[in-house]
């Protein structure tokens, strides 16, 4: 039998595991922007000396792209350490990939309606569109080459 100190230990644990990695809150592929709201976000863009930029944007300009230029919406918050380790692996895969791909980062605290429209209950919560409708999308923290291997998939 275990003892209530040992207990406490896994569940302390279990529960860590769950706050580094996120777990499923149930996103759908397939599913399209037409009632979303709209609201203030970043999207990444390289400047001059091939830096991260961090630029204002609308979500839905973003989003609802009518080529077929792959969009990364990161749903994330400050206070979120798997968001703030997955920052820099999005910002690396933007650098690589350049103008092939847009990313952009939805604060899921200034954005809540866009959130609850895209029922991101854990982050962070990572959709990818095409032409305005969701083809992929996972929770957590994911290593770098395996968001590669995916989207080499999308192409």
């Amino acid at each position: 039998m275990l003892s209530l100190a040992r207990t406490a230990r896994i569940l302390a644990t279990v529960f860590a595991l769950i706050a580094l990695t996120g777990c499923p809150a149930g996103p759908t592929s397939g599913m399209t922007l037409e009632k979303s709201p709209d609201g203030d976000i970043e999207i990444l863009a390289i400047d001059k000396d091939g830096d991260i930029a961090h630029q204002p944007g609308r979500f839905l300009q973003a989003v609802r792209r009518s080529d077929s230029k792959l969009v990364i919406v990161d749903c994330w918050a400050s206070w979120c350490g798997p968001c703030r380790a997955l920052a820099p692996i999005l910002e690396d895969i933007k650098r690589e990939r350049g103008d092939d791909i847009e990313v952009v980062k939805v604060d899921v605290d200034a954005n809540p309606d866009i959130a609850r429209f895209l029922n991101a209950s854990a982050i962070p919560d990572v959709r990818i569109y095409r032409e305005g409708v969701q083809v992929y999308d996972f929770v957590g923290l994911m290593p770098k080459g395996e968001i590669d291997s995916i989207l080499k998939s999308l192409k």
